[in-house]
């Protein structure tokens, strides 16, 4: 399982919208909206880069409202072992 955090900026007036439609993506385990540089936060889980990928570029980039998004993937959870470690 990957896990990454993707901040994105939204359009003015279009934060219900994004909202909305993130909520209905499995992929998505937590939304929140924020004050600051980024306007939501998405935690996110996958199985693979492909899919991060893919979820990013073909999804949540083509949600109406979304202007940019930064992804962040997470590289080590705590007291989560990983093979060959």
């Amino acid at each position: 399982m990957i896990g990454a955090y993707v901040l994105m900026r939204i359009k003015p007036g279009m934060d219900r919208n994004v909202l909305d439609n993130v909520h209905k993506l499995p992929q998505v385990k937590v939304a929140e909206t924020l004050y600051g540089e980024y306007d939501m936060l998405l935690k996110v889980e996958v199985e693979t880069l492909d899919e991060l990928d893919s979820f990013i570029f073909d999804t949540v980039r083509t949600i109406k409202g979304v202007e940019s998004s930064t992804t962040l993937i997470v590289i080590k959870v705590p007291g989560e072992r990983r093979a060959g470690r």
